[in-house]
C-alpha cells in the first residue's frame, strides 16, 4: 500500500515539475531564403541600397556572403506561435547544418533578430533595407572553423525572451560581418561566404529552433553535439498525468480487493 502510495505521489510531482517549465523544437519554414544584390558602383551604396536583385526562397541552401561588388543576406523563419503566452521564454538554441567556405581569419556571423513588421514572410525584394531602428543582436559568431566540412552547428541566441515569438514567426536575419560592421571588402578576391542548408533539403539537414521557458534550460552536452534535446514539448500532458494515477489508484483498489477476499 505505501509503495502504491509513493507512486502516486511520484505522479503528482512530476505533474507539479511539468508545469514549471518545458521546451519545444521548431523546424524553419518553406519562406526561409536569402536576397542577392550586386553591383559596380561601390560597397556604401550596394550596402544602402533598398532593393535586392533577386530573391530565393525555394533553393537547397541559403547563402551569406560579401564581397566589394556583391551582399547576400539570409533570412530564417520558425512558426512558434504553439508556445505558451502566459510562460516567460528562457533560452534559444538555433541548429544550422553549414560551412564556412570564405576567409577563414576574417568570416564572421551576426544573426539579428526580427520584428512583426521585419522581414516579410515570404521574402520580399524591399527586405534587403534593414529597418531604421536597429535589429537586436542575438548571436556573434567566429565562423572560420566551420571550414571542417558540413555539420550541424548549434548557436545559443540572447535576448530570447525579446526576439521569440509566441504569437506567430519568430524571424531571424543573417548577416556576414563586413555587411554588419560596414567593413568594406579589401577587393574582389576577398570574398566571405557561409552556406546553411534550408529547409528544402530534408530531414537531417534543416535549420531547427529549440526553445525554452519557465524553469526549463538548454541541455548542454546535448546541445554541443549539434543534436535536438527535444524533438516535442517536454511538459508531460495533463491528461496523461491524471490518467496514470487513475490506473494505480485502480491497481491499489484492486491488491485491496483481493486482500479482503483473501481474508
Amino acid at each position: 500500500m505505501a509503495a502504491c502510495l509513493s507512486v502516486i505521489g511520484c505522479l503528482m510531482a512530476s505533474h507539479v515539475a511539468a508545469d514549471e517549465g518545458g521546451s519545444e523544437t521548431f523546424l524553419s519554414s518553406a519562406t526561409d531564403g536569402h536576397l542577392r544584390l550586386g553591383g559596380d558602383d561601390g560597397w556604401e551604396p550596394l550596402r544602402a541600397s533598398t532593393e535586392a536583385d533577386e530573391v530565393f526562397d525555394d533553393l537547397r541552401y541559403i547563402k551569406i556572403n560579401t564581397r566589394p561588388d556583391i551582399i547576400y543576406r539570409g533570412f530564417l523563419f520558425f512558426d512558434t506561435s504553439p508556445l505558451p503566452d502566459d510562460q516567460p521564454i528562457t533560452a534559444a538554441v538555433l541548429h544550422i547544418y553549414s560551412k564556412c567556405t570564405g576567409d577563414l581569419d576574417d568570416t564572421h556571423l551576426y544573426i539579428l533578430g526580427g520584428t512583426e513588421d521585419y522581414p516579410h514572410e515570404p521574402l520580399l525584394a524591399t527586405d534587403f533595407a534593414l529597418p531604421n531602428e536597429a535589429l537586436p543582436v542575438c548571436a556573434h559568431i567566429d565562423v572560420g572553423e566551420w571550414a571542417d566540412g558540413l555539420a550541424y552547428r548549434t548557436i545559443a541566441l540572447d535576448r530570447a525572451e525579446t526576439v521569440v515569438s509566441t504569437t506567430g514567426s519568430t524571424k531571424l536575419c543573417l548577416l556576414e560581418r563586413r555587411d554588419y560592421e560596414n567593413d568594406t571588402p579589401p577587393d574582389l578576391h576577398s570574398e566571405n561566404e557561409l552556406k546553411l542548408f534550408a529547409l528544402e533539403e530534408g530531414e537531417g539537414f534543416q535549420p531547427y529552433l529549440e526553445v525554452f521557458w519557465g524553469d526549463a534550460t538548454p541541455d548542454t552536452e546535448a546541445t554541443e553535439t549539434g543534436k535536438p534535446t527535444h524533438t516535442s514539448s517536454q511538459l508531460a500532458s495533463t491528461g496523461a498525468i491524471l490518467a496514470s494515477v487513475a490506473a494505480a489508484i485502480a491497481a491499489i483498489a484492486a491488491v485491496l480487493a483481493i486482500r479482503r477476499r483473501r481474508a
